[in-house]
């Protein structure tokens, strides 16, 4: 029996961007779940156990900085990466604060995203 690659969440609202991420996180030999916002990802915890997620910043309701420190107020660790296609000045460092592995600007290089071997599982 093979072994299930290890699960990554995409958590970005747009549809488009969601898909490419999951090809992309499947390309790197990982298993894509999908969410179309920060709040569907937190109810889904009891679901899907992630070993990493990308997170958009700009998300409706709850922003991925936001959803950064929930995670953290919960306990809960795994690897993330934030990723922004508009930068406002301090946000990086709130994210790398706020325990991000990394900070990544669209669109995502699968090079980059490859090259993150401690940032993103696979």
């Amino acid at each position: 029996m093979s072994e299930r690659p290890p699960a990554n969440a995409i958590v970005d609202d747009d549809e488009l961007v969601r898909r490419a991420l999951s090809r992309l996180v499947a390309s790197l030999s990982g298993q894509p779940i999908a969410f179309s916002s920060a709040e569907a990802f937190l109810l889904s915890r009891d679901d899907a156990v992630p070993q990493g997620a990308l997170i958009d910043l700009h998300l409706p309701g709850m922003t991925g900085l936001e959803l950064l420190q929930e995670l953290s107020r919960r306990g809960i660790v795994m690897k993330t990466i934030v990723i922004t296609g508009s930068e406002a000045e301090g946000t990086r460092e709130r994210c790398l604060q706020s325990s991000a592995a990394a900070f990544l600007s669209k669109p995502l290089s699968r090079d980059v995203v490859a090259g993150l071997k401690e940032g993103f599982p696979r």
